[in-house]
């Protein structure tokens, strides 16, 4: 007798109490997630923008500030068709675009993006490890070391690490859909749709998401479903994007010239690759002495340091490890197997970047070892063996503490990530025995961009004591001398940039200011000439050497110079008024108006032109015209004595001497030197009048 069809048979209380405890379980246990991690990272929000990529991603990145109106289309296209610092992640840019667009560059906007997508993150984990194992301890346990762990902190609390945070949102939401395409009949097309729309997102953020079809098939094998010919087919179109994506990865990558396959032979990137699994176990144990960058082991004599070779010897014990527990079940298989698979591209097999291993590279695969550890936990507390049993109470107390050392270390973590200088002294203080020379040199543009000058060229002396061929850094050392008035310094450090680099634009510029400070107005001319020649568009190169002809009482010279750059230019207000000079002195007073009066047109605060203009005024001997011009000039530069004593004067030639008396006492005031006789005069004249 065949057994009859139930349809939709009612759920007995026990199921319905089961299913309420869930859903009370789900509810608590979200809101702990977001309450804790918005607790970790509230700090974050304070913390300013860096110049370790930020400022090429953000804060002078032209392209994410054009996301209105006419250029969305522009920007679109643009961002679809471009690399960004070795990079193609266009979705990332276009969360900056969309960032910018609501606060331009307030940090807190970045940071709260980041942090909200790090919450959704985490419970994201939370739902992936409950629909994998039904299990929601261990769904919990996951999710939290996921939210907290030190190793996490980079990938958040770094703006420019948006594209970690996206991509993993994005790529966890493929992950929950795949298992309701795995375990749910109804509606499975539109599962299957949804996770390939998904996963095509995730690349589009960042390409490390390539790995996403593998990890699909150690979920078939972890639920135990069969890998034939139909489990691979059906991920064929997945597996196609990410060849296409990891293409694409690799050009952006050559494009900057990460790529460094020709720097180490092929038995180093093992020693590498191995060297980086060992110390991403330890640090996801121990995360201590976390830095911004790690920089590759160094070879003394030809030898690296003991602990590189040592590495692979520990991790084949490590796998023989991993093996021998596949007696016991799938999880120590599956929870490394998805560790090794979402951080293989990023294990140095292919040198990429100057660093060996990299906090932010564990933000998805530590959720498999994350895993292991709550699968570990949860059969500790389901055991009843009374040889278990005795290491529940040891086990809770260590997870506990452990929670705790994670959630204190990555609120240190967050402050460290406060500005550029506090980054990068972590990170030197870290590496002190052997620093990277990239951690001097960002140092020393942290001290720069804060206008710390004499710390910046200590820091620039430490990188190029190790490496002193990088024109870059002698050129910025100059210009860090040039700030505090070393000209003769900065010109000895723009020779050997120059020296390097016959080509260096930057370092003929600054040079030539150097010697324009000097007063040298003939080597001035020279250096712009060269940087003309380099750059024939180069405005402010034709303005600069135009003031060198001015100087040098050549103002016809002067004019032609000017003119190019206002051609180069055509907003260029300093031009425009530094050439009505050139006029002035030319006697050309009408040309010279011309000029004021375009220069004011594009900058209605202009004080300079406002009195500029009333100096030509006042030799055509307009004087209530020079009047209003004075007038204007005092109202952006109220303190300006010299603008309110020619007021003065010309109130004199048309006989207002109230308001003239006033400007001199006002001009005296300031400190002009004034003649003594002139204030009798003025004031004989307002007697006379009474």
């Amino acid at each position: 007798m065949s057994a009859k069809k139930i349809v939709n048979a009612p759920l007995k209380n026990a199921d319905l109490l089961q299913v309420k405890s869930f859903n009370n379980f789900f509810l608590i246990a979200s809101l702990v997630l977001v309450i804790i991690t918005t607790a970790i990272y509230f700090k974050s929000l304070s913390n300013q923008l860096t110049t370790w990529d930020d400022d090429y991603y953000i804060t002078n990145n032209a392209d994410i500030r054009t996301l209105h109106g006419d250029s969305v289309s522009v920007t679109l296209k643009k961002t679809f068709s471009s690399y960004v610092s070795g990079n193609y992640h266009p979705l990332t840019m276009i969360s900056f675009c969309i960032d910018y667009n609501k606060h331009q560059l307030d940090p807190k906007t970045y940071h709260l993006t980041n942090l909200i997508l790090h919450i959704l993150n985490a419970l994201l984990v939370f739902c992936f490890i409950w629909f994998l194992t039904q299990q929601h301890w261990v769904a919990f346990i996951t999710a939290l070391l996921f939210a907290i762990h030190p190793m996490h902190v980079e990938s958040v609390a770094w703006a420019s690490e948006r594209k970690d945070v996206l991509y993993s949102f994005f790529y966890l939401s493929a992950l929950c859909t795949y298992i309701f395409y795995l375990k749910k009949e109804k509606w499975k097309v539109y599962f299957y749709v949804l996770a390939f729309f998904l996963f095509g997102m995730a690349v589009l953020s960042k390409a490390m998401a390539v790995s996403l079809p593998i990890v699909f098939f150690a979920i078939d094998h972890f639920l135990s479903r069969k890998i034939n010919l139909k489990s691979i087919l059906e991920k064929a179109p997945f597996i196609i994007l990410s060849f296409i994506f990891g293409y694409v990865a690799i050009q952006a990558q050559k494009s900057s010239n990460a790529v460094h396959i020709d720097y180490y032979n092929f038995f180093d990137r093992i020693l590498f690759t191995c060297y980086g699994i060992m110390m991403y176990v330890w640090k996801l144990i121990a995360p201590f002495y976390l830095s911004c960058y790690y920089n590759y082991p160094t070879k003394l004599n030809g030898v690296f340091p003991a602990i590189v070779y040592i590495s692979p010897i520990v991790i084949l014990a490590l796998t023989f490890l991993i093996y021998r527990s596949m007696r016991f079940g799938k999880d120590v298989f599956f929870g490394f197997g998805f560790f090794i698979i979402t951080i293989a591209l990023v294990l140095q097999i292919l040198p990429v970047g100057g660093a060996v291993i990299a906090d932010r590279y564990t933000y998805l695969p530590y959720i498999g070892l994350f895993f292991i550890i709550a699968r570990g936990i949860n059969y500790l507390l389901e055991n009843r063996s009374e040889k278990i049993s005795s290491l529940k109470i040891p086990s809770i107390a260590a997870l506990v503490f452990f929670v705790g050392l994670c959630c204190y270390l990555s609120v240190q973590r967050i402050k460290v990530w406060h500005d550029s200088i506090t980054l990068w002294d972590n990170a030197i203080e870290n590496e002190k025995f052997d620093v990277a020379p990239l951690a001097y040199k960002s140092m020393a543009t942290a001290y720069y961009m804060a206008g710390q000058y004499e710390k910046a060229i200590s820091d620039y002396d430490k990188y190029i004591q190790i490496i002193n061929n990088n024109p870059d850094v002698y050129c910025d050392r100059g210009i860090s001398l040039y700030h505090i008035n070393k000209y003769d310094d900065a010109i000895k450090a723009f020779d050997q940039a120059i020296q390097l680099d016959p080509k260096h634009l930057r370092s003929y510029h600054f040079r030539g200011l150097s010697y324009f400070n000097l007063k040298n107005y003939d080597e001035t001319i020279k250096d712009f000439n060269s940087a003309i020649q380099l750059k024939p568009d180069y405005p402010l190169g034709y303005y600069t050497r135009g003031l060198s002809y001015y100087y040098l009482g050549k103002y016809e010279e002067a004019i032609k110079d000017y003119t190019i750059a206002i051609k180069c230019d055509p907003k260029y207000t300093e031009a425009y008024s530094n050439r009505g000079l050139a006029y002035f002195n030319l006697r050309k007073y009408r040309e010279a108006i011309n000029d004021y009066d375009t220069a004011i047109q594009y900058n209605p605060q202009y004080a300079n032109a406002y009195y500029n203009r009333a100096l030509v005024h006042d030799q055509l001997k307009n004087y209530d015209e020079a009047i209003k011009d004075y007038t204007a000039t005092i109202q952006f530069l109220p303190e300006f004595s010299g603008a309110y004593y020619n007021r003065a004067l010309d109130y004199f030639v048309i006989q207002k001497f109230e308001p003239a008396l006033k400007d001199v006492s006002k001009a005296k005031q300031l400190g002009y030197a004034i003649d003594p006789h002139l204030i009798d005069i003025l004031q004989n004249k307002l007697h006379k009048i009474e």
